[in-house]
C-alpha cells in the first residue's frame, strides 16, 4: 500500500513539475511578444471570456424559463384531461366486464385525449391513458411507435406509486405523468391510472438550439470585428511606444538630430514631448562641451569636482603654449569669415595632436591655444605634441601653399612645474583650470619663440626621457622673476613622428 502512495505521489509531482514548467516557457514567450499583441491577446480573451458567459447564462435562462413554460402548459393540460376522465376512468373499473358500457366510456376517454392532441402543443409526439393494469386505453401517437403496447413492469409500479406529476426524459422523449386519483369517503387516494404527454426533445429545445447556432455565428462575427477593432487600438496605442523605441536607438547611435513626433496627447504623448526636451538638453550640452575644456568635462565625469577643495590643490603640471605668427597682419588682409575657417583649421589640427598625447585643450586665446599635461610622462608628451604640431603644420603649409592658399606658422612655449589647480570662477560660471608661475613662463616663452620654434626652460630638458636635440639660448626675463630664466630650443627635424 505504501509503494502504491509513493509511486502515486511521484506521479503527482512529475505532472505538477512538468505543468510549472509550462507555466514559465508560456510567461517567458508572452512576455516576449510585443505590446502590441499582449494587448489583443488580453483584452481579446477577456473579451471571449465575458460574452461566453453572458451567452451561456441566457441559453441557460432560456432553457429553464422554456421548460417551465412548457410544464405550465402541460400541468393544466393534464389535470384538465384527468378531470374530464376521472369519472369515465371509475365508471370503467366498475364495469369491466360489461363491454358495452366500456365502449361508452372508453370513447369518453379517447374523445378527450384526441382533442387534447389536436391542440397543436408544438412537439408533442404522443398523448396517452394508461390504466392501472399498465394498458394503453387512450392513445394518439403521431410516430405509431406505442400502438397496441403495454408499459413494463418497473413503469407500472413507478406509476402506481405516484402522487405527484413526474417528468422525464426517456429515448429523447421527454416524459409529462399525471396520476389520475380519486378519493372516496374520506378514504386513502384511489389510483386510477396516468395521463401522459410526450414530447421530443429536438423539437422542444430547437429555439433553444436555434438560439445557440445564432450566438455562436455571432460570437464569431463579433470575435472578428472585435478583434480587428483591438488591434486598430492596440496600433494607435502603441505607435507612440514604437516611435519612441526608435528615437531611442538612433541616440544610442550617436544620432541627436532625431525628433519623437507627437502621435497622442496622453501619458505616452507626454512622454514624447519630455523625451524631446532631453535630446534638445543633450543636444546643447553636447554644444556647450565644446566650449568647455576637455579636463573640466573629465573631472566632472569621474566625479572628482566634488571631492576637489574650493580652493584646488597644488600639482605637478606641464604647460604648453602655441601662438600662430603674424596672425594680426591677416586680420587686416582678410574677411572675419576666412579668418575664422582658416584659424578653425590649424586649430583643429594642434588640438587632435594634443588629445593623442594624452594632453588636455584647456583654452583658446584669438590665435593662441593653452594645453595641460598631467602624469608620470607629461614633459615627453607635451615635446612630443610640440613636435607633432610644428611637422604636422609644415606638412599641411606644403600643401596649401601648392594650392595657393594662405598659410600659418606657429611658435611653442612648455614649461614644467607646480601650479594650483582647481576650479576656478563665480558660483554661476566655474571653469577647471591652472594657474601659477609655470603657466607665465610657458607663455612668455611662446610669445617670444619664432616660427617653427619650441622653446623649454633649461631645467624642463632632464625631465625628458627622449632625446631631442637642443640649442642653449640666452637667458630671457619673465614678468614675475627677478633672475633670468635659462631657455632652450628644441631641434625636431630628424624627430620621426611616431
Amino acid at each position: 500500500m505504501q509503494k502504491k502512495l509513493n509511486t502515486l505521489f511521484n506521479k503527482i509531482y512529475k505532472v505538477i513539475k512538468y505543468l510549472i514548467k509550462v507555466y514559465y516557457q508560456i510567461k517567458w514567450r508572452f512576455a516576449s511578444l510585443k505590446i502590441r499583441l499582449k494587448l489583443i491577446i488580453i483584452i481579446g480573451l477577456l473579451f471571449i471570456g465575458l460574452f461566453s458567459s453572458l451567452s451561456f447564462i441566457i441559453l441557460q435562462k432560456g432553457k429553464q424559463i422554456l421548460n417551465e413554460r412548457l410544464a405550465q402548459t402541460c400541468d393544466l393540460s393534464l389535470r384538465h384531461v384527468s378531470q374530464v376522465i376521472k369519472e369515465d376512468l371509475l365508471l370503467y373499473y366498475d364495469h369491466e366486464e360489461n363491454e358495452s358500457v366500456n365502449s361508452e366510456h372508453l370513447g369518453h376517454i379517447r374523445e378527450a385525449i384526441f382533442n387534447m392532441a389536436n391542440e397543436k402543443i408544438e412537439g408533442l409526439m404522443y398523448a396517452c391513458v394508461i390504466d392501472r393494469k399498465g394498458n394503453f386505453i387512450a392513445l394518439v401517437d403521431s410516430s405509431r411507435n406505442r400502438q397496441n403496447q403495454k408499459i413494463t413492469a418497473r413503469d407500472s409500479t413507478l406509476f402506481w406509486n405516484l402522487n405527484s406529476k413526474l417528468i422525464r426524459e426517456k429515448d429523447g422523449i421527454i416524459e409529462f405523468i399525471h396520476p389520475i386519483l380519486a378519493k372516496a369517503n374520506n378514504k386513502s387516494p384511489v389510483y386510477l391510472g396516468v395521463a401522459i404527454l410526450g414530447f421530443s426533445k429536438s423539437i422542444i429545445m430547437q429555439p433553444i438550439n436555434q438560439a445557440t447556432r445564432t450566438l455562436l455565428f455571432l460570437s464569431f462575427f463579433v470575435i472578428i470585428v472585435s478583434v480587428f477593432a483591438i488591434s486598430f487600438v492596440a496600433q494607435r496605442m502603441t505607435r507612440q511606444i514604437d516611435a519612441l523605441g526608435r528615437g531611442v536607438r538612433k541616440i544610442s547611435d550617436g544620432d541627436l538630430d532625431t525628433d519623437i513626433p507627437l502621435l497622442s496627447n496622453d501619458e505616452l504623448g507626454q512622454l514624447a514631448k519630455e523625451f524631446n526636451t532631453m535630446i534638445t538638453h543633450l543636444r546643447e550640452k553636447l554644444q556647450m562641451q565644446k566650449y568647455i575644456s576637455k579636463l573640466t568635462i573629465q573631472m566632472i565625469r569621474n566625479g572628482e569636482m566634488a571631492d576637489l577643495p574650493p580652493e584646488g590643490e597644488k600639482r605637478e603640471v606641464t604647460i604648453l603654449f602655441t601662438d600662430v605668427r603674424n596672425f594680426t597682419l591677416l586680420t587686416e588682409r582678410l574677411g572675419a569669415e576666412e579668418i575664422v575657417k582658416l584659424i578653425n583649421i590649424y586649430y583643429d589640427l594642434q588640438a587632435r595632436i594634443i588629445d593623442e598625447n594624452n594632453g588636455f585643450v584647456d583654452k583658446f586665446y584669438g590665435d593662441q591655444v593653452m594645453s595641460i599635461f598631467i602624469g608620470k610622462t607629461q614633459a615627453d608628451d607635451a615635446i612630443h605634441a610640440a613636435v607633432e604640431i610644428q611637422k604636422s603644420i609644415k606638412l599641411l603649409n606644403k600643401k596649401r601653399a601648392s594650392e595657393g592658399k594662405v598659410t600659418l606658422t606657429v611658435g611653442c612655449g612648455a614649461n614644467i612645474g607646480y601650479a594650483i589647480l582647481g576650479k576656478m570662477g563665480s558660483k554661476s560660471r566655474l571653469d577647471y583650470t591652472v594657474i601659477g608661475d609655470v603657466v607665465n613662463v610657458a607663455s612668455r616663452l611662446c610669445s617670444i619663440a619664432k616660427p617653427d620654434q619650441i622653446l623649454t626652460p633649461e631645467h624642463m630638458a632632464d625631465r625628458l626621457n627622449n632625446d631631442y636635440p637642443t640649442v642653449k639660448l640666452e637667458p630671457v626675463m619673465v614678468k614675475g622673476k627677478r633672475d633670468p630664466v635659462s631657455i632652450i630650443e628644441i631641434g625636431y627635424e630628424q624627430v620621426l613622428i611616431m
